[in-house]
């Protein structure tokens, strides 16, 4: 196989699985029996705006990490195939129980509250069970533990960072968020496997 078809094959496989986690917004919106997944434990996590520096940091880290890899070659097919089997698996459970996290009233106007309220206005309060904040940063930290880098520590303490984020804000409930790292090991760990067997 030449150059030139692997790179326009990595790239190609970069497309799809952008367009896959852009999908996330279309099922992000009520179509059937809402579930509220909430426990008791759940009440005594207090909002803590500032918490939204790690919640909105998983963006350019998700899209950081998975652009370097194929950029680099390193793995780069077991990132995305993991990525894409999250995704695919997260909105099966999306469409056939879908739930609903309730929203507090946001009244204080300090910035990280103003930041908090901006992505509530744009991030519907659907589809949390299971977090794919949660389950695609430690999808990555898998990803960092499998390839055995020196910098593996460091993507689990993002990973840790950006789950307990995600209650902080209230956007997802503990078991979105323990669902969702569940989810993002198994996965991306067997990927890693099921590459190392076909070699």
């Amino acid at each position: 196989m030449t150059l030139k078809k692997i790179i326009i094959g990595d790239t190609l496989l970069l497309i799809l699985v952008s367009f896959i986690l852009l999908m996330y917004f279309i099922f992000n919106m009520p179509h059937d029996e809402l579930h509220i997944l909430k426990i008791a434990l759940d009440n005594q996590i207090p909002r803590l705006p500032i918490f939204t520096i790690p919640y909105l940091f998983f963006i350019p880290w998700s899209w950081g990490v998975l652009t370097y890899s194929w950029y680099s070659s390193r793995s780069f097919h077991q990132l995305a195939y993991s990525f894409i089997i999250i995704n695919l698996v997260a909105f099966l459970i999306y469409f056939t129980f879908q739930t609903y996290v309730p929203r507090d009233q946001i009244t204080s106007h300090d910035f990280f509250s103003n930041v908090l309220q901006l992505i509530y206005n744009n991030d519907r309060p659907y589809n949390g069970f299971p977090s794919l904040h949660s389950s695609l940063s430690t999808s990555i930290a898998t990803y960092f533990v499998c390839k055995e880098s020196k910098w593996s520590w460091m993507a689990i303490l993002i990973a840790a960072v950006i789950v307990i984020s995600t209650l902080f804000v209230k956007q997802h409930f503990i078991l979105d968020a323990v669902s969702g790292i569940f989810l993002g090991i198994v996965v991306t760990s067997i990927v890693f496997k099921l590459s190392i067997l076909s070699k």
